[in-house]
C-alpha cells in the first residue's frame, strides 16, 4: 500500500512540474526566457532612430525626432569620430573616423532589436589612409540620395611639399575601392599655409550634382556645385563670409541649408541652389542644419543648450530632447 501512494505521489509530482516548466517557457516574461525573446512592455516603445549624431566627438549616435531613446552605436576613447551621414534606406550610417593619426570611412548598419533599441552590426572600413599617408580625409562622408548611385562623397587634403594645399572633392563607391576625383582646388595664404579648402560635400536629391563650400580667403566663401558624374563645375555661390555645415534639402525643394558667420556668431542661411538667389538669413543662431524628410523642419545645434528643430524660413524653434548633439544628419 505504501509502494501504491509513493508511485502515485511520484508521478503527481512528476506531472506537476512538466506542468510548471510548460507554462514558464510560454509565459514570455519568465525569467527562464532568454532575454531577446522577451516582447516589449507598453511603456517602452521601440525607438524610432531617425537623427544620427555625434557626441563629443568620440561617439556616433542615433535618436527619434523627439530626443528620445539616444543611444551610442560607435565610441572611442581617444581619437575624433565625426560627420554621420544615413545612406538612402536608412539603414546604414557612414562616418568620418581619426584615430592615432590614421584617417578613415566607416560605416555600420543601423537596426532596432527585439527590446526596441538601436544596435549597430556589420562594422566596415570604406576607405583608409596611413598616417604615412601624403593625404588626409578632410570633410565628409556624404552617402548619396538614391540607390541606383550607391556611393559616397567625401573631401581630401594633400599634405605632402609638392602638393600641399591642394583639395580634392573625391567620391567612392559604398563597398569601397578607389576615389574617383571629382575637382581639385589649390590655394595657399601668404604665409603658405593651406586656404582654398573643400568642405561639407551635400548630394541633391536626384545624385546629379555634388554641391561643396570652398573657402577662399578668410572670411569669404563660395557654394561650388559639380556635376556628380563628370566632375564639371555647373555653378558658383558666393557667400560674403564665412560658412559652414552645408545641406541640400531633401526631395521637392531645391534650396541649401548652411551655417553663416556674421562677425559674432553663426546663424542659419538658405540659398536657392538653382537660381543662386540672395541667400536668406533669419538670424537664428546655431550650427550643423539637417532637413527632414519632407523639408517641414530643419534640426541644428543652437548657441547653447539642447537641439532644437526649427521651421524653414521662419524663427519658429521646438526644444528635441535635453542633450546637445552636433553633427546632426536626419534619415531620408
Amino acid at each position: 500500500m505504501k509502494q501504491l501512494l509513493s508511485r502515485r505521489l511520484g508521478s503527481f509530482l512528476l506531472a506537476a512540474s512538466l506542468f510548471s516548466l510548460a507554462a514558464c517557457q510560454q509565459d514570455p516574461q519568465s525569467a527562464n526566457v532568454p532575454q531577446t525573446m522577451r516582447p516589449l512592455k507598453a511603456s517602452t516603445p521601440p525607438a524610432n532612430p531617425a537623427i544620427a549624431y555625434c557626441s563629443s566627438t568620440t561617439a556616433i549616435g542615433v535618436m527619434d525626432t523627439t530626443g528620445a531613446n539616444a543611444t551610442t552605436l560607435v565610441s572611442v576613447t581617444s581619437g575624433t569620430l565625426t560627420s554621420p551621414s544615413w545612406n538612402y534606406s536608412g539603414g546604414s550610417i557612414a562616418y568620418s573616423d581619426a584615430v592615432s593619426n590614421t584617417y578613415a570611412i566607416k560605416a555600420v548598419d543601423v537596426s532596432v532589436n527585439s527590446k526596441g533599441a538601436p544596435v549597430a552590426s556589420n562594422a566596415r572600413t570604406i576607405y583608409s589612409l596611413a598616417a604615412s599617408d601624403s593625404t588626409r580625409i578632410q570633410s565628409g562622408p556624404a552617402w548619396c540620395a538614391t540607390s541606383a548611385t550607391g556611393a559616397i562623397a567625401f573631401t581630401r587634403l594633400h599634405t605632402d611639399k609638392a602638393n600641399f594645399g591642394t583639395t580634392d572633392l573625391c567620391t567612392i563607391s559604398q563597398s569601397g575601392g578607389t576615389p574617383t576625383v571629382l575637382a581639385s582646388f589649390k590655394k595657399l595664404s601668404s604665409t603658405g599655409a593651406a586656404l582654398g579648402l573643400y568642405n561639407s560635400p551635400t548630394w541633391s536629391p536626384d545624385d546629379s550634382k555634388i554641391a561643396v563650400l570652398r573657402t577662399d580667403t578668410t572670411n569669404h566663401v563660395t557654394i561650388m556645385i559639380f556635376n556628380a558624374s563628370t566632375g564639371a563645375a555647373v555653378d558658383s555661390i558666393p557667400i560674403s563670409g564665412a560658412a559652414r555645415n552645408l545641406e541640400w534639402s531633401r526631395t521637392g525643394m531645391n534650396e541649401l541649408a548652411y551655417s553663416y558667420f556674421t562677425g559674432s556668431s553663426y546663424v542659419l542661411s538658405y540659398v536657392a541652389a538653382s537660381t543662386g538667389s540672395t541667400p536668406t538669413t533669419n538670424s537664428v543662431a546655431g550650427t550643423f542644419p539637417t532637413w527632414s524628410p519632407n523639408n517641414s523642419g530643419i534640426l541644428f545645434l543652437p548657441a547653447s543648450g539642447a537641439d532644437l528643430k526649427l521651421v524653414p524660413f521662419t524663427t519658429t524653434t521646438s526644444s528635441v530632447g535635453s542633450a546637445a548633439f552636433s553633427y546632426l544628419n536626419w534619415k531620408r
